[in-house]
């Protein structure tokens, strides 16, 4: 008989252990955006050459997502610049779950929307103090343009235009930006239900408005 020990259940693994020669060791996922997160963790530390560069290649982006949000051009360019401070100062935060820009246009959307927000707010409040007592109704002279123009389908920002705030917001979140009802409401603050009933009720106004314009526009062509 040899002298060779025979494993005991104290020296025999009850499982591979998975570091037998010839085992596949497990290989770690790897994030498609992990250049984004040491770009950003450098912004995180105060690296300012880091800083400069997702400036510039942010700025543009977040200023075109503030206009589309918010008409005012002056007032969106405020909030832009609101939003790209904001990137900056939440770099620790971004966790590479998507690309920079994706993460950085739900900051933008959340900043422009708050901003407009405060800003209706502070417009109805002098409105409200500057409002004279009795207002005569104003006398509105009709453009002779205007007939036509309702007789042709227009642009549909021109449609969007025409909604109240909220449901315009809830369109271009959903349809521009492609955000869930879920995101929707969080970057708004309001229930979930509230973000269906603004899509449905301003796709139903889209609808009705297009559908207005294009018999007209038949209208008119069968009239010619």
């Amino acid at each position: 008989m040899s002298g060779e020990k025979v494993p005991t259940g104290n020296d025999a693994p009850l499982h591979s252990t998975g570091d037998e020669p010839g085992k596949d060791q497990p290989v770690e996922a790897v994030s498609p955006f992990q250049d984004d997160l040491r770009l950003m963790t450098l912004v995180a530390a105060g690296n300012v050459e880091a800083m400069n560069t997702v400036a510039r290649r942010l700025s543009g982006r977040v200023r075109r997502l503030s206009r589309l949000i918010v008409r005012d051009d002056s007032l969106a360019d405020d909030a832009a610049q609101v939003a790209l401070v904001e990137i900056l100062e939440s770099a620790r935060t971004y966790g590479a779950r998507s690309s920079l820009e994706r993460w950085a246009d739900r900051i933008t959307a959340r900043i422009t929307l708050r901003h407009a927000k405060d800003e209706r707010r502070r417009y109805r409040v002098v409105e409200s103090l500057d409002a004279p007592e009795s207002v005569e109704p104003a006398s509105v002279e009709r453009d002779p343009s205007d007939s036509a123009r309702a007789e042709t389908v227009k642009p549909l920002d021109e449609y969007l235009d025409t909604l109240p705030e909220v449901q315009r917001e809830a369109l271009l979140l959903k349809h521009s930006l492609g955000h869930t009802v879920e995101e929707i409401a969080e970057l708004t603050s309001v229930p979930v239900g509230t973000v269906k009933d603004r899509l449905v009720n301003g796709r139903r106004q889209m609808r009705r408005l297009i559908q207005r314009d294009l018999t007209l526009g038949r209208g008119k062509g069968r009239a010619e």
